[in-house]
């Protein structure tokens, strides 16, 4: 079970214009990586067209966990957003945790401010908060 989840700034800035893009509607998508590390981000439609409840496009979760098979990664995490709630497991998302290896990232945005981000593993009913590590990205030049 992953304790931390590390991204860089620029896959962040991608999870949260998804979830802009998709309001008044929760966004969702899946992380792709090695080791705890995200190496690829995959937005996706959200099938349930909710503000309140999300499940990916079956054929774009297909095609996400295909291009993770075929990249030589793992499914590292689960996104999805509260666009006016707060950045924490619903009883809905505890419930219909179905991968129990993964770091689910909700990103919310209470009182329509800014967004906000926070990684839990969801097993067995329960929530824990675990460690987002957001880095820069390395310069180029």
């Amino acid at each position: 079970m992953p304790t931390e989840l590390t991204l860089t700034e620029n896959q962040m800035q991608q999870m949260i214009a998804h979830a802009q893009a998709a309001l008044p509607n929760e966004a969702c998508g899946l992380l792709g990586g090695k080791d705890g590390r995200v190496q690829a981000v995959y937005s996706g439609a959200n099938a349930e067209l909710s503000p309140t409840r999300y499940r990916m496009d079956p054929q774009e979760q297909l095609l996400a966990l295909d291009a993770i098979e075929l990249a030589g990664e793992d499914l590292l995490g689960i996104f999805h957003s509260h666009p006016e709630g707060q950045a924490f497991p619903s009883a809905t998302d505890v419930a219909q945790a179905y991968y129990p290896n993964v770091v689910y990232i909700i990103l919310a945005r209470p009182c329509s401010g800014k967004w906000k981000m926070h990684g839990y593993n969801l097993r067995n009913g329960r929530s824990q908060r675990m460690v987002l590590q957001v880095e820069l990205e390395p310069a180029t030049g």
